[in-house]
């Protein structure tokens, strides 16, 4: 198959600089040098077979798809996001959804409910001991509770459970 190497090169420097998913990287492949490009008449057009052979041969031991996914499960998880926030994020990425509910399965075992335990702790201490007496303005600020830590991407019956 006859690619040119400006193509590659562009394919190499563009994974290494974004880490992209494979079908983003498609995709800016398909933009770049697709049959409606300029680049494309210059250095030939591409189609989605010539991509796979790029994908597969010339950059098969560059990208590391599955560790990427892991490393940023990592790093949401240290900045302590939520499993349903991280699956959004990789989701948006358009990332293997396979690989992504297998590797935030294994990451979010226990974690997740401590997660929700802390911010709950931290929720609950920010508001006064004395409106924990008025039966009223506990059940408002109970809500208000379950508002706000299901807006920080906890499921609701998580929540509720937490909660109590």
């Amino acid at each position: 198959m006859e690619i040119s190497q400006k193509i590659v090169d562009y394919a190499i420097w563009y994974y290494l600089k974004y880490y992209p998913s494979p079908r983003k990287l498609t995709q800016k492949l398909l933009e770049k040098f697709g049959e409606k490009s300029e680049n494309g008449k210059k250095f030939g057009w591409i189609w989605n077979e010539e991509i796979e052979y790029i994908l597969t041969e010339k950059l098969r031991n560059i990208i590391q798809e599955e560790e990427v996914i892991q490393s940023k499960i990592r790093l949401f998880k240290n900045k302590w996001k939520s499993k349903l926030y991280i699956k959004q994020k990789l989701f948006e990425r358009w990332e293997n959804r396979e690989l992504i509910e297998k590797y935030l399965l294994e990451a979010f075992m226990e974690w997740e409910w401590e997660q929700l335990e802390m911010e709950y702790n931290k929720l609950k201490k920010k508001i006064s001991p004395n409106v924990w007496v008025w039966s009223n303005d506990y059940k408002i600020v109970k809500q208000k509770i379950i508002e706000k830590l299901c807006r920080k991407w906890f499921k609701y019956d998580d929540v509720k459970r937490v909660v109590g």
